[in-house]
């Protein structure tokens, strides 16, 4: 391992100091991969020579002929919309035409009803990806649908699959002035030539300046006669007659400048000159406007944008010349964007990775991210339902609440409540390789929160939800881009929740604020940053002990012939304490990155942030109550308050350059973690009352009579130099290697010790098929260490890091026409964190083996159904030779299987409409590391139904889900000695509101 690292550090020194270009086919071959490069000024790649507009051609069809020949890649280009003297949507411009003037399918006109996006991979057997987006004008109001067709590269995720088809429509929605303008001809006047030197002119003009929503050219051409008609344009109209306004700025040669009646656009006019300085016609730039806007600033923009054409124009007659065969300047690539937020140089690495779409994280707002993945592969609860900070495990591992969760693949949340979803686009469950290649991680898996952004279109929305338990509330959600170029961008979410979680007398609130900004400077220098606070207030439920083991000679002592009676499951609507148990939480995440642009081949990344979290709670547990009645239990009661501080420093040099036949794209970074714990105002006492856990009474808050405590402050930091290359060895053949080496820092009061690790890591990906991936990797990494339980003798104590080591081999497929699957096989071996039965000490005690098979898979037949399915499989055992109570046993709380299957219908009848129902399965697990008993397995069903509809120009969506709809009784979980309850029946209503 060592060797293929230190040869991938002496490639990238001789190659970056040869600075090596990327080749067209290495170009292509990234596209292909979904790859980003960085921008280029200048692209230079060649296209297709573009086709002239048959006589009478639309101009939709003349968008879609562009787009086809400005992008080889695309397959087929289909868009959807209403003639103005029709009310029915039809298939408007499309690749050869064959179909045009035949009516919207239903899945079409639901796209462009909802606003939500839809993705096919190989749905007619062809390889390829079908994504449908509604369709804008330039004004950003909705006018129909777009689908783009191209290549799928395996193993993509549909939300980057919806951000690339999302470019190339906002290409094309950057040419349209309005509806009725994709009806007329391109061409008012057949003598003006459409493909021409000024229409490249025009388009590259557009790609440099993303703030302009028009620009037109009138000039004066040797073709054009006396006039001085468009010659060039981004909303088509070819050969129109110049107005009075454009033919008094050609004759005066001053510029015009106006406000339009509806204080909503700001509209230059300035002369159009050649090189020479002779005024050749002129040039019209619209600008979007609004109160914040300054004038000056939007007419220095105009001035640049006309200097630079009279640059690039040597006489009037150039105009008229060919398209050029390079592209015109583009926005950054979507996919460039869509992995910016992830590990740095993003690649397709052999890894396994799920998304949950902000469609998905929309209809789950309240419920934070628990209710979006609930239904991932491997993901199992780890305590009750609806409690305030839902936690989960994934192939069998706890996922550390303070390590595991990211913002933007950056700074570990410290997370003290369920994290909301309000600003979140999307959210990634990153296992296998990528977990432990963010540094001190679980090798479960990294949660990762992709925040929202300002985008093209402004954004403002309105929701509501609630549940049949009584929880409601509302949020808000607006995004902006400000500056002559929007070059600001900012992005404001809040929300308010009154809290129910179906235990009655616990209801409290919940308030989310954030803020979300970027800031372009140029095409090489970006900046952004987030902030975001949370927190809830909200009465704690008691968890349910076990009960001690019996049965065998040797109990109550632990011993292999203990047996803990398995309790049965009370309702779980019962408070089993009072209001008195409040829990107080509240989190406060900072964040921000920049990036530049060395050269194309090279650029850098600087990122830091701070998440700190505060929380004041109440442990209660209720045990030693009779099996049979419930009564007579034990109260105990803990308080505790926790301070935790995560501090994150990464700074990243990425680069792509070639060595004989491969092509690498390198990452060298270091990053820096820190992370603060305090416990303190911690007390014990037991109740004079006893409980019944299946009749309670109100219990009286407690009284404390001995003096409060507090832990050792402790302090854990890493620091991190790391490499990570992937080879392209050939089109199909990719190589990851990397090391990471670890300098660990653990401050506990005075005591300080220091670790040095070294963590290597190495994969391969496969193209056996274009529709077909095998990958392997092998990665070690550090794994932050676990706290120990209340009930624990160093209770609250957080232990040292450990090394981890993770196998996984896998296959991602899609070659059947309609289904794409995803499955793995892992080793995950992991240092033991467990509390000894004996002394009843948490810390390490050997290592524990997790071997398994996860599996996912989606197929989508007879055009409207959809069946997802995942499941795990997993062998997990405790190897700890000196302790034999639990050697060789299955860890606390771990699954033999779980697995789930929904079934989705789209409803052709009524276009918007989604029906869905499933089932969620899990196998019994063990409640404790001895393996003394299990809690039974269980299955819930589960439906819903979402509709999406339009009223004038708004979207409205509405969704509704039931849940545990046969009303089970379950043990959702068990864990450190404690039972998690299961929920009933509850219903679940949201909509939102699009402006």
């Amino acid at each position: 391992m060592k060797r293929i690292a230190i040869v991938s550090l002496v490639a990238a020194a001789v190659s970056a100091a040869l600075h090596a270009q990327y080749s067209v086919a290495a170009e292509l071959v990234a596209q292909a991969a979904g790859t980003p490069s960085a921008p280029r000024a200048q692209p230079a790649a060649p296209t297709t020579p573009r086709p002239q507009p048959a006589a009478g051609a639309t101009y939709a069809q003349y968008l879609v002929d562009s787009m086809l020949a400005l992008h080889p890649e695309l397959v087929d280009v289909y868009v959807h919309a209403t003639p103005p003297d029709s009310a029915l949507s039809v298939l408007i411009a499309a690749k050869g035409g064959a179909r045009v003037g035949q009516p919207s399918g239903a899945d079409d006109i639901d796209v462009f009803k909802t606003g939500n996006p839809r993705v096919e991979i190989n749905r007619r057997g062809d390889q390829n990806v079908e994504v449908v987006v509604p369709l804008f004008d330039i004004y950003q109001q909705s006018i129909g649908a777009v689908e783009v067709v191209f290549p799928y590269p395996p193993g993509t995720d549909e939300d980057a699959l919806i951000k690339k088809g999302g470019q190339y429509r906002d290409e094309m929605s950057r040419r349209i002035l309005e509806l009725a303008s994709l009806f007329e001809p391109i061409q008012v006047d057949s003598r003006v030539p459409v493909d021409t030197y000024a229409q490249y002119l025009v388009d590259d003009e557009l790609g440099r300046n993303p703030g302009i929503e028009v620009i037109v050219l009138h000039a004066r051409t040797p073709r054009t006669g006396t006039d001085y008609p468009v010659v060039a344009s981004n909303i088509g109209r070819i050969g129109k007659a110049g107005d009075p306004d454009d033919l008094a700025v050609i004759t005066s040669g001053q510029a015009k400048y106006a406000i339009d009646a509806r204080g909503k656009r700001y509209e230059a006019k300035l002369p159009l000159a050649d090189a020479s300085g002779a005024t050749v016609g002129a040039v019209a730039v619209i600008f979007p406007y609004t109160p914040l806007s300054s004038a000056n600033a939007l007419q220095a923009t105009a001035q640049q944008i006309a200097n630079e054409l009279r640059g690039r124009i040597t006489s009037a007659a150039q105009l008229e010349g060919p398209y050029p065969a390079t592209r015109p300047t583009e926005p950054v690539s979507a996919i460039q964007e869509y992995n910016k937020q992830e590990l740095g140089n993003k690649q397709e690495l052999p890894m396994t990775k799920e998304v949950v779409s902000g469609q998905a994280l929309a209809q789950t707002s309240q419920d934070g991210y628990s209710e979006a993945v609930k239904t991932q592969a491997g993901v199992a609860p780890t305590n009750s339902a609806g409690s305030a900070n839902d936690t989960f495990s994934i192939r069998g591992i706890k996922l550390n609440n303070f390590s595991n969760y990211r913002i933007d693949g950056g700074v570990p949340i410290a997370g003290v409540i369920t994290n909301p979803t309000d600003d979140k686009e999307r959210l990634e469950t990153l296992k296998g390789a990528n977990a432990l290649m963010f540094g001190v991680a679980s090798p479960a898996g990294i949660i990762n929160f992709v925040t929202k952004r300002a985008g093209p279109r402004d954004v403002t929305s309105f929701g509501i939800a609630g549940n049949s338990f009584g929880q409601y509330g509302g949020s808000v959600d607006l995004g902006r881009r400000f500056g002559a170029e929007r070059e600001f961008g900012v992005r404001i979410n809040a929300a308010g929740t009154h809290l129910e979680n179906g235990v009655h007398d616990t209801g409290g609130d919940g308030y989310f604020y954030s803020a979300g900004l970027d800031w372009r400077v140029s095409q090489r220098l970006s900046f952004q940053g987030d902030i975001e606070y949370y927190s809830r207030y909200v009465p704690e439920q008691a968890g349910i002990s076990l009960l001690p083991a019996v049965n065998g000679p040797d109990c109550p002592a632990p011993g292999p012939k203990c047996v803990v009676p398995i309790t049965a499951v009370p309702n779980p609507r019962n408070n089993l304490i009072d209001g008195w148990n409040l829990f107080s939480a509240h989190t406060a995440n900072y964040q921000g990155r920049a990036d530049l642009v060395l050269t194309d081949d090279w650029k850098m990344l600087a990122q830091m942030g701070q998440s700190v979290s505060h929380r004041n709670r109440n442990s209660v547990r209720i045990g030693n109550y009779d099996l049979t009645t419930g009564a007579n239990g034990s109260v105990t009661v803990q308080p505790l308050t926790n301070d935790f501080q995560n501090t994150f420093y990464r700074t990243e040099l990425l680069g792509h350059f070639r060595t004989w036949i491969l092509s690498h794209d390198i990452t060298f970074g270091y990053s820096h973690t820190e992370r603060k714990s305090s416990a303190f105002n911690i007390n014990t006492v037991t109740l004079p009352q006893r409980q019944n856990i299946y009749d309670p009474i109100e219990l009286l808050a407690p009284v404390f009579t001995k003096p409060y405590t507090a832990n050792l402050p402790q302090d854990s930091k890493d620091y991190s130099y790391y490499v990570y290359d992937t080879m392209t060895v050939t089109p199909k053949l990719n190589i990851l290697a990397g090391l990471r080496r670890v300098r660990d820092v653990e401050e506990v009061g005075t005591q300080t010790s220091t670790t040095w690790v070294s963590s290597p890591g190495y994969g391969i990906l496969y193209d056996i098929l274009p529709t077909t991936t095998l990958f392997a990797s092998y990665l070690e990494g550090l794994e932050a260490g676990g706290t120990a339980p209340q009930n624990a003798a160093n209770a609250y104590e957080i232990l040292a890091p450990a090394i981890s080591k993770q196998k996984e081999i896998g296959i991602r497929d899609s070659y059947f026409k309609g289904l794409s699957v995803s499955a793995s096989w892992f080793d995950i071996t992991r240092a033991n964190a467990v509390t000894d039965p004996v002394t009843n000490i948490f810390g390490y005690n050997g290592n524990i083996s997790y071997k398994g098979v996860e599996a996912t898979a989606s197929y989508t037949f007879l055009r409207d159904w959809t069946l997802n399915a995942a499941a795990l499989w997993l062998d997990a055992v405790q190897n700890a030779p000196l302790q034999p109570l639990i050697n060789g046993k299955v860890p606390e709380s771990t699954p033999k299987w779980n697995g789930n299957v929904g079934l989705t219908y789209r409803a052709p009848w009524l276009p918007g409409l989604t029906l869905k129902g499933g089932v969620r399965m899990i196998s019994n697990r063990p409640v404790n590391p001895q393996d003394q008993g299990y809690i039974p397995g269980y299955a819930l069903f589960d439906i819903g139904a979402s509709y999406g509809t339009r009223i004038g120009p708004n979207r409205l969506s509405l969704t509704l889900t039931v849940d545990n709809l046969a009303n089970t009784r379950y043990w959702n979980s068990v864990t450190t000695g404690t039972y998690g309850i299961g929920m009933d029946t509850s219903v679940k209503l949201s909509a939102k509101l699009d402006f």
